[in-house]
């Protein structure tokens, strides 16, 4: 009787030992990737909002009106084709002609404050002949 060679391969153990560690292997690989997709595009959204509050506040800031006491404004912006909703909270300070203002952006009416931005405006004299240092 002849003896055949011994036959090259696996057994069907370690195939099966092998496919269970590239699942794992695969679902770390997958889970890394989704958090780092949704770690970006958190940021993306905060650096959004980020840039509505500045464009609010400058537009609060060039308003001729001044402030008011207490108070807020609430309103809508359009960035990167999206529907932004934000809210001026005013707010009175230890200074009597220097208002506060917390501008704060959220991505949808309920949802989650994604940057809040503080401002400070003071009040113009209204007589420029009460400072002689101003040019009339």
């Amino acid at each position: 009787m002849k003896l055949l060679p011994p036959q090259a391969g696996f057994t069907l153990l370690e195939v099966l030992v092998a496919m269970a560690v590239l699942a794992i292997a695969m679902g770390a690989i997958i889970g890394a990737a989704t958090q780092s997709i949704q770690t970006s595009a958190a940021l993306r959204d905060q650096t959004f909002a980020g840039w509505v509050a500045l464009n609010q506040v400058n537009v609060l800031l060039l308003d001729p009106e001044p402030w008011p006491e207490d108070g807020s404004r609430r309103g809508e912006a359009e960035l990167a084709q999206r529907v932004w909703r934000w809210e001026a909270r005013f707010e009175a300070t230890d200074i009597p002609d220097l208002r506060l203002v917390r501008v704060t952006v959220r991505a949808d009416a309920d949802g989650p404050a994604l940057n809040t931005l503080i401002a400070f405006k003071g009040q113009s004299p209204t007589d420029s002949s009460a400072n002689p240092s101003l040019p009339p």
